[in-house]
């Protein structure tokens, strides 16, 4: 089951929200615009506080 989080970031393709998915320790953001998924470490460069208080609470982000 995977959970999904709105945040205030922009997807760096179109401009659209990104969301913040999680499921089973895996996390990454999709553009809710145009459906493109980016890995955490795609654009840790852009986090907003928002965005950086939802991921800490977990204490270990797995991507590949």
């Amino acid at each position: 089951m995977a959970t999904r989080m709105s945040t205030t970031m922009g997807c760096p393709r179109c401009k659209g929200l990104l969301t913040i998915m999680r499921s089973c320790g895996r996390v990454r953001m999709a553009c809710d615009q145009c459906d493109r998924r980016f890995q955490i470490h795609e654009v840790a460069d852009r986090l907003d506080e928002q965005a950086e208080e939802i991921l800490s609470r977990w204490n270990c982000i797995i991507y590949d």
